[in-house]
């Protein structure tokens, strides 16, 4: 406004020259020429005099604050570090600033705490500062807050602000990252004996030490390598369940199935694994089992011996015993039989009255007679052989 003045002035100074130049009747001397010639280079100056006069003008008080992205803190209890939020308040105006920054924070269980709060900047300048959020560790994923910070001109050059004359502010929001935990748990973990196609179920339970909710996956992490050693999984290799934060899964299984055939003896192991679905970097919890698929084995003329199985030795060997034990019953029941003849033998011939005169028999046939004696001693060797026989048993 004041240059639009001066120019106008100006202008109307140098049109009343001119109307006096014009009028007087005497001669324009050389020292009007110049006067007049140099009003019209003035003239002609003036506007570019007015830019920049206003480029050079002051600028009142002002100030500017702005921050990066919102913070996200890692509460991990391995993890965990606080967050730093890293932010920039700036002076605008053409003389240098006292600037204060305040913060509004409404947080019980997280502090929040600023690098520096008061700044000397010159005018047209910036400085940063930083400010650290920090708190315990397995905080709830659902932990959030918001926050305010208000950049306040103190001084303005010489001049002293009131709090209320010039401020800027800035808005954000504190947020927990989600972090995923699993633990996978079993009562039996000894070694499982399968016969041929046999079916057994592997049960277990799983536990989320994570903030937040998570659907836990259990699977056979070496399903391929099973598979390739003839084992099958006929409901699934894998099950999965949500869980709350802090719970645990109802009691799950997963059921294997034995080959149908083996050539020698089979010893696995089955490594069973819990996955967090909520955090890829998660650790894994596994549990490893031994499966063992025995060798079937046979009795000998049966197929030999090595091919049969353990049922049948167990079944073949009672099956052995008990004619063993009918065999010595069978023998026993004869000597005793034998010995009981030979007594009442004695009885008889005692039993018998006396003769007088006895006739001696007539044998027609001494063979038969021989015969007679060498079977009485054929059963007499037989019973020694069976007296050994129970001897050595």
């Amino acid at each position: 406004m004041a240059i639009l003045f001066v120019h106008r002035c100006f202008w109307t100074l140098l049109s009343i020259t001119l109307m006096k130049e014009c009028f007087n009747p005497q001669p324009v001397r050389g020292m009007r020429k110049g006067q007049i010639l140099t009003f019209v280079l003035a003239f002609f100056m003036l506007p570019a005099l007015s830019v920049m006069t206003s480029a050079q003008a002051p600028t009142g008080p002002g100030v500017e604050i702005d921050c990066g992205t919102d913070p996200v803190m890692e509460v991990h209890p391995s993890y965990y570090e606080p967050v730093e939020l890293i932010c920039t308040v700036s002076n605008p105006s053409s003389l240098a600033e006292t600037i204060s920054v305040e913060n509004e924070w409404d947080a019980n269980n997280v502090d929040m705490i600023l690098s520096e709060d008061s700044f000397e900047i010159e005018a047209g300048e910036e400085e940063q500062f930083t400010i650290t959020f920090s708190g315990p560790t397995k905080l709830s994923a659902d932990t959030s807050y918001s926050f305010t910070l208000i950049a306040q001109v103190d001084t303005w050059g010489i001049f002293p602000l009131d709090a209320t004359n010039t401020s800027a502010s800035y808005e954000g929001d504190f947020s927990v990252s989600t972090y995923g935990m699993v633990e996978l748990e079993m009562s039996d973990k000894s070694v499982r004996t399968l016969e041929l196609d046999e079916q057994r179920m592997i049960s277990f339970q799983f536990s989320n030490y994570g903030n937040d909710e998570d659907k836990i996956r259990v699977s056979i992490a070496n399903e391929a390598e099973l598979i390739e050693s003839g084992f099958s999984f006929p409901l699934g290799s894998f099950v999965a369940e949500d869980v709350a934060a802090g719970g645990v899964s109802s009691i799950r299984d997963l059921t294997v199935s034995a080959p149908s055939s083996v050539t020698k003896e089979l010893r696995v192991q089955m490594i069973i694994r819990a996955e967090s679905a909520n955090d890829d970097n998660a650790e894994f919890s596994e549990i490893v089992i031994t499966l063992v698929v025995e060798k079937p084995s046979e009795i000998s003329g049966l197929g030999g011996l090595d091919e049969m199985s353990t049922g049948d030795m167990k079944k073949y060997g009672a099956i052995l015993g008990a004619g063993i034990l009918g065999i010595f019953i069978m023998v026993l029941g004869l000597k005793v039989i034998g010995r009981r003849s030979s007594d009442d033998a004695m009885v008889h011939a005692i039993d018998l009255p006396e003769i007088e005169e006895v006739t001696k028999p007539v044998v027609e046939d001494l063979d038969e007679l021989d015969e007679f004696d060498d079977m009485f001693d054929d059963l007499n060797d037989e019973e020694d052989d069976l007296d050994s026989f129970l001897n050595d048993l």
